[in-house]
């Protein structure tokens, strides 16, 4: 079902958005604004998230509760990474030369994200 999703998204191709496995109660005003945010872009989105389904999200965004991110990142139709600058994230992103936007949460994640 998720190489489907991915292949549908045609030369648009998608997004991976994961906040770690750190983040699991996202306030629901939160998961609203940003999933309103991503029906607005015209790639389709692999969502890691685990927690109620947002009202707002688009027909282009899909809620994992898990997801293979390095294969994801290293799939030919991935255009960019939303991350909350992991290392190993940032890692695999950099490997597989995939533009990253950074969410930084705590730890060293701002300092991962700055450099």
């Amino acid at each position: 079902e998720m190489e489907e999703f991915v292949q549908s998204s045609g030369e648009n191709g998608v997004v991976v958005f994961s906040l770690g496995s750190m983040v699991s109660n996202m306030k629901e005003e939160r998961a609203n604004v940003i999933a309103s945010a991503l029906a607005q872009i015209p790639q389709k989105v692999l969502w890691r998230f685990d927690g109620n389904k947002p009202d707002t999200l688009g027909l282009n965004t899909r809620l994992y509760k898990w997801i293979p991110q390095n294969d994801l990142l290293g799939h030919p139709k991935t255009r960019a990474f939303i991350t909350h600058g992991g290392a190993n994230g940032i890692y695999e992103a950099i490997y597989h030369g995939i533009p990253m936007v950074g969410i930084p949460l705590f730890a060293d994640q701002p300092d991962n994200i700055a450099h």
